[in-house]
């Protein structure tokens, strides 16, 4: 028995994401077809009802419930300690972070001006913690080399890691298991135990964003992207027209929101890359310095002259039909994002585990028409994704006199304007446009159809993302 579903209004943001613009924080809203009736409304999701599904999964070996953020503080190229964010086991927190912060910064914190005067092969040997006092115990190997700044330094960045847990007000530093007076060849008394105060004037924090209003940026707000590494460009993707990606302090929806982006600019990547709660943020290049983004909600910034040469792209569309063809596993040519259907409406979300089986699925849906107004959507003959998309799709394709374009929209009679042929939220990917220009002499060339099949890139490789239909059949 099939069942049959309307669709109304289509992929909406909501104030977990949204509120007054906040996209993506909790990932996308997936719209899945109801088992228990025959007939659903799918409505928009409202901040009041429903926070939305993020299919973005940890890696398996890393189990988010396991793990805590901490910051770590290192020197910046203008003497201010910065702190950065790591990702440390449980339960051992405070120890950890002093592992992570003898293990020195990133190659791309490096990059960024960021180093560490804290010796290599320092090793760890123990801490106590207690009403308040962190004693610390350090290997000799700790004090070595020389230079007031850069002794200075190291000191100031353990105290500052430490004195960031709300257990700890003041560190005692040992070294060997033994208390110190004197440290290093600089003579730096040492025999009290130190707090914060102690390193402002000589290695100050670096001070985080102002508070206030969050500051929209568009691409000209943007760090210039000339010369960049493109594997680290990104562009802003699945965001509607009247929304913002939010950009966020630390990898997490529970950080201060530093700034918002628009759909489309291009970002710089700086290569740091987290998973909270099972989503994956990563680190962007802002005017304020690097802060955070959903990666749910960038695509790899490929550009039109490498999309059109890249033969994998054929291929790709080659083995889409063969599998629509064969009613196969939809899985293999599309990506985590699922796919992202327009029919003749805004952009309707399948996710990945519907994608198996949707061309055999009897399941049937009152498709948008661009000759029905959508309070009549119900007098549309109700049709299955094969039937409504993938037959389609499949026969446009197919077709002796089939054009197709990169990047370029195709006019047909009575159909969009070519500005409005990609949903505004699909707009930041490349597409393909399949046009079959009708063969039918009675209608005049009415019964064209154009599909744009709208293509992202994971781990380096093209996959389907979105399909997109226009046409006017009479």
């Amino acid at each position: 028995m099939r069942r049959t579903i309307i669709f109304i209004a289509i992929l909406t943001l909501i104030a977990a994401a949204c509120g007054s613009g906040d996209v993506g924080d909790a990932g996308p809203v997936t719209l899945t077809p109801s088992t228990t009736q025959a007939s659903t409304t799918i409505r928009p999701t409202t901040a009041s009802t429903q926070a939305p599904v993020t299919t973005t999964e940890a890696p398996p070996d890393v189990d988010p419930a396991d793990q805590a953020f901490v910051e770590v503080f290192f020197v910046s190229d203008d003497l201010t300690a910065k702190p950065v964010l790591r990702a440390v086991d449980l339960p051992e927190v405070a120890a950890n972070a002093i592992r992570a912060l003898i293990a020195g910064p990133t190659a791309a914190e490096n990059a960024e001006g960021l180093w560490s005067s804290v010796p290599a092969d320092t090793l760890f040997l123990g801490l106590n913690i207690s009403e308040g006092l962190a004693t610390i115990d350090l290997s000799r190997e700790f004090e070595a080399g020389g230079g007031t700044t850069n002794i200075l330094s190291r000191l100031a960045q353990v105290v500052y890691t430490l004195t960031g847990f709300p257990t700890i007000d003041e560190v005692l530093f040992h070294l060997d298991g033994e208390s110190i007076d004197v440290f290093s060849g600089e003579g730096v008394i040492l025999e009290n135990p130190v707090d914060r105060d102690d390193y402002a004037t000589i290695l100050p924090i670096e001070p985080g964003p102002e508070e206030g209003d969050p500051v929209l940026w568009d691409q000209s707000d943007l760090p210039a992207i000339g010369g960049v590494d493109v594997a680290l460009l990104s562009r802003v993707a699945l965001v509607t027209h009247d929304d913002v990606l939010n950009v966020r302090q630390d990898p997490t929806t529970a950080a201060p929101i530093v700034g918002m982006l628009l759909p489309g600019v291009t970002v710089i990547r700086t290569g740091q890359e987290e998973i909270t709660d099972s989503s994956a943020w990563v680190q962007i290049e802002t005017p304020l310095g690097g802060f955070w983004v959903n990666e749910w909600y960038l695509t790899p910034a490929v550009d039109e002259a490498t999309f059109g040469a890249d033969p994998r792209v054929e291929q790709l569309l080659d083995a889409l039909t063969a599998i629509i063809a064969d009613d196969g596993d939809l899985r293999q040519v599309t990506g985590q994002r699922g796919l992202y259907v327009s029919h003749h409406g805004d952009p309707i979300r399948f996710n990945r585990d519907d994608l198996a089986t949707i061309l055999t699925d009897p399941t049937t849906y009152h498709w948008p028409s661009n000759a029905v107004a959508p309070e009549d959507i119900e007098e549309i003959p109700a049709r299955t994704f094969a039937e409504a998309i993938a037959d389609s799709f499949l026969s446009a394709f197919a077709d002796d006199d089939t054009v197709t374009t990169i990047n370029d929209p195709i006019a047909g009679g009575n159909g969009r304007i070519p500005e409005e042929a990609i949903p505004f939220t699909l707009r930041s990917f490349n597409y393909v446009g399949v046009h079959d220009p009708g063969d039918n002499p009675d209608y005049g060339g009415l019964d064209w159809v154009t599909w744009y099949v709208s293509v992202d890139y994971e781990n380096g490789a093209p996959v389907v993302v979105g399909m997109t239909i226009d046409q006017w059949a009479p």
